[in-house]
């Protein structure tokens, strides 16, 4: 029987290192309005308690200053992925999502603002009420799961430098 290949199957996992894929996921996620309201809604988010979503909708209400960020326009990466290969990243982190873990979403959710969203550590830190430090090393923890899950990516975090 010939069995259909998947997006996942089909796509040139070596063309890029997964930064490089991730950067070019926010890419395209920027170059269409529409694609970044649909994405958005699948991202991976921390939970939060009912008392946290209200603290958050007031701040967000009372506060005239705030930007959302999803109107603040990114430029840095020129999108060079195809449909297709948008789509198998995407569900890349679809199927991360999934995973029932507390301290894996935060490293995926971590993962996800820094090299899709392009948010600076500092940034996603004071979010987080946390350090750069911790930000950095729940980056590396995340890159370490999904090398262990998908074997065929590159990190530039983990290649050594003369």
């Amino acid at each position: 029987m010939n069995s259909k290949l998947t997006i996942m199957q089909t796509t040139d996992w070596s063309k890029y290192t997964f930064e490089e894929w991730c950067r070019q996921l926010g890419a395209w996620i920027n170059g269409d309005s529409e694609k970044m309201v649909r994405i958005v809604k699948t991202m991976p988010t921390k939970r939060i308690t009912q008392n946290q979503r209200e603290k958050l909708l007031a701040m967000y209400l009372n506060d005239e200053g705030l930007r959302d960020r999803l109107c603040i326009s990114k430029t840095g990466t020129c999108c060079q992925l195809n449909e297709n290969e948008a789509r198998a990243i995407q569900r890349l982190f679809m199927d991360l999502q999934l995973i029932e873990d507390e301290i894996l979403q935060e490293w995926i959710s971590t993962i996800w603002s820094h090299h899709v969203l392009s948010n600076s550590l500092r940034k996603i830190a004071y979010s987080c009420d946390t350090s750069v430090n911790q930000i950095r090393q729940d980056l590396k923890c995340g890159f370490a799961f999904i090398k262990s899950r998908y074997s065929q990516f590159t990190f530039e975090s983990f290649e050594k430098t003369t």
